[in-house]
């Protein structure tokens, strides 16, 4: 009956008509924009061949060429590296044929040329990150000892804190 309505001039209805006909119009709009996109793990299917990077769930990287995908996202990549990372720079431990299980698949692309950066000699690149773990350690032990003898702080009776606190 709107479309009635605003054949006759009704400036409601017509008003109405025009914001049906405004989404109809971004709908088909959207529609081709979104035809050729494939969600989720398997709009890889476009990277067959091609070198892709994918980081794992436990914080791996692993770089190969695509070889196969299927339904449930396991990858299987050949000439893989597993790159490896510490103080900003990285190494490659090849890996050769790789099968990745697609739950453990936490972000996958396609690389383009960026897999052919300059790599750093994997022994330092080891040893770098064992010294970032040891470090990282004693944080974390400087940390919880911080913390322990923060929960054992008893102030004195002359510390404006508990002065403040009975009064």
């Amino acid at each position: 009956s709107s479309g009635i309505n605003a054949e006759y001039g009704d400036p409601v209805a017509r008003e109405h008509a025009d914001a049906l006909v405004d989404a109809t119009i971004s709908n088909q709009d959207s529609d081709s924009l979104h035809q050729n996109y494939t969600p989720g793990i398997l709009s890889l299917i476009e990277s067959m061949d091609r070198p892709v990077l994918v980081h794992l769930r436990d914080k791996r990287t692993v770089i190969g060429v695509l070889s196969s995908i299927d339904s449930y996202g396991n990858l299987l990549l050949s000439n893989t590296v597993e790159r490896v990372y510490a103080m900003g720079f990285h190494a490659d431990i090849p890996r050769g044929l790789y099968l990745v299980r697609g739950e453990n698949v936490a972000l996958a692309g396609e690389m383009g040329d960026m897999c052919y950066e300059a790599a750093k000699p994997l022994d330092q690149i080891l040893h770098w990150q064992e010294m970032e773990r040891l470090a990282r350690d004693e944080r974390k032990r400087r940390v919880r000892q911080l913390s322990a003898e923060a929960i054992f702080i008893i102030p004195d009776e002359h510390t404006a804190l508990e002065d403040d606190f009975y009064q």
